[in-house]
């Protein structure tokens, strides 16, 4: 059940709920979009975060209390580490799972295999039984359409420090790209387009790490190692990303692999439009051709010309830096987001009890 509807009249029903807690793995200097989102929210009282390393999961409740609701962030979601969640599900604690990825969709693009448009059986039938699932957007809440488990949806916010007036580009266009180099940021396919322009049209940064991937991180440096206006800033925290986005002029993001990415709602948040792959909900925060540009997943010679366009015409990528400027008002602050977030847990917990527990 999609809870956006239901909230209102679920919210009369509802017990007092204790603060959820929701247990990751430990980060371990790692930054991403699905941990950040984690932290923010628990910084505005949204839930608790507690890091537990994979080893300790058999003795969850020494970590989480003996009454506490848990969510499971979906890195877990393998058959390696999910029965000691369900061992609590099964005792009869409200349990639920923070679903930023699949990990069969994730291993797929990182194999270089094409992209999943579903997730396994497995997966699909653990958050059944997990019985509750809270996703940052409507893109995972549409692909499990089918899936027997309540569904919550808590979009994230932004740190106001993101917002920025649009505008006018000058001297090279700067384009930046966020996120660790591996197959699925897919940052081969922009350095192959840009070995054919003009070295003095553009200066190309990526923010993020080089060690996820040392393979992958090793071709996407050799490649570069003609253009002289690439620069690799490694892994950075919240700040200085914020910092390089807002003085950039395109989000570039060929992802082959998404769910509902914060580097492109904070982009935009920036005045700051995106060329990017239809990866995950990229299709729905962009509209093409006002925020930004959208190619179908692996169309290089699409990203390519998108690519140029915003390259050549200054003129159209400051109306769609003005067309972000105007999404960015709609977006929330965490502060907002996090009062959304415990409202809608609490309410799919009470939909979920009403309904006689997991399936």
């Amino acid at each position: 059940m999609d809870l956006l509807c239901a909230l209102p009249t679920l919210l009369l029903k509802q017990r007092p709920m204790q603060q959820a807690v929701l247990v990751q793995p430990p980060p371990r200097g790692r930054i991403s979009g699905g941990f950040l989102y984690n932290a923010r929210m628990a910084e505005h009282a949204a839930w608790e975060v507690i890091d537990v390393p994979a080893e300790q999961l058999s003795d969850l409740t020494r970590h989480v209390g003996a009454s506490r609701p848990i969510l499971m962030d979906s890195i877990w979601l393998t058959e390696a580490h999910l029965d000691a969640f369900l061992a609590l599900a099964a005792q009869g604690r409200r349990m639920g799972v923070m679903l930023h990825s699949f990990p069969s969709m994730i291993a797929a693009t990182e194999a270089g295999q094409a992209p999943l448009t579903e997730p396994s059986r497995f997966e699909v039938q653990a958050l059944e039984r997990l019985g509750l699932v809270v996703v940052p957007g409507r893109h995972y809440a549409d692909l499990l359409m089918g899936c027997s488990a309540t569904i919550v949806i808590a979009e994230p916010g932004i740190d106001d420090g993101w917002r920025a007036e649009p505008r006018r580009r000058v001297g090279p266009c700067r384009l930046v790209s966020v996120g660790s180099a591996t197959p699925r940021k897919g940052f081969l396919d922009v350095a192959a387009l840009l070995e054919g322009r003009a070295s003095d049209d553009y200066r190309w940064t990526i923010v993020g790490s080089l060690d996820a991937d040392p393979v992958y991180a090793g071709r996407l440096l050799q490649l570069t190692r003609s253009l002289p206006n690439v620069s690799f800033e490694g892994q950075q925290p919240p700040e200085e990303v914020q910092r390089i986005v807002r003085a950039s002029d395109v989000l570039v993001m060929p992802s082959y692999d998404e769910n509902q990415p914060l580097v492109l709602l904070e982009a935009m948040a920036a005045s700051v439009p995106a060329v990017a792959y239809a990866a995950g909900a990229a299709r729905h925060m962009l509209e093409h051709g006002r925020q930004g540009l959208i190619t179908a997943i692996g169309n290089k010679q699409g990203l390519a010309e998108h690519i140029d366009r915003l390259l050549d015409d200054e003129s159209a990528r400051y109306q769609m830096a003005l067309a972000c400027f105007d999404r960015q008002r709609s977006i929330p602050s965490w502060s907002s987001a996090a009062g959304l977030a415990r409202a809608a847990l609490q309410a799919g917990w009470a939909e979920l009890e009403a309904r006689g527990g997991a399936a």
